[in-house]
């Protein structure tokens, strides 16, 4: 069945809800049938930074109370309060875009006790400089090629203002304790 907003199927379940509002987001996963015994994977991309900071808590608590098994992946800024991290902030309010939950941004380990003090059993951080200096050389080389890359110390001051944080909650002993990027 598809909808304006869903996509339904016999093993397939796209649904919309405002994760804010987790009494929806438990109904919407509730009417999907979700198997909450199975591992899950979670995937943000820039969106907890735009919930404030108790409901992202909220959030990742009640996450970590429903699904024994999960690994959640966040993509999001980091090092906010710096002068660059203040003028993101600051353009994007001039758009009418809070970032509401900046606070928990500030650095890898304010990243990091979002999860460890929600329930989660652990994880890891790491800004994206450090992550793209763990491609292959010759894929850097490529990448750069392709960008014609000439200013180095505008990529890294970009890339150290973003994330890959991962946490874990690993019950049936999966290894997600094991996943590291070197």
């Amino acid at each position: 069945m598809i909808s304006k907003n869903e996509l339904h199927s016999a093993k397939y379940h796209l649904v919309y809800a405002n994760i804010a509002n987790i009494g929806q987001l438990e109904s919407k996963l509730r009417a999907s049938n979700i198997d909450r015994s199975l591992p899950t994977l979670f995937l943000s991309e820039c969106v907890l930074v735009y919930i404030d900071v108790e409901g992202t808590d909220k959030l990742l608590k009640w996450i970590s109370d429903s699904f024994p098994t999960a690994l959640f992946l966040n993509y999001e800024q980091i090092n906010m309060t710096d002068a660059f991290g203040q003028v993101m902030i600051e353009n994007l309010k001039a758009r009418d875009c809070v970032l509401s939950g900046a606070a928990a941004c500030a650095n890898v380990s304010t990243q990091m006790n979002r999860f460890l003090n929600n329930g989660w059993s652990g994880g890891d951080c790491l800004d994206m400089s450090t992550v793209y200096k763990c491609l292959p050389q010759s894929d850097l080389q490529r990448i750069e090629r392709i960008e014609m890359l000439d200013e180095r110390e505008l990529l890294d001051q970009l890339l150290s203002h973003y994330c890959l944080a991962w946490a874990y909650k690993d019950n049936i002993d999966l290894g997600l304790d094991t996943i590291s990027i070197s």
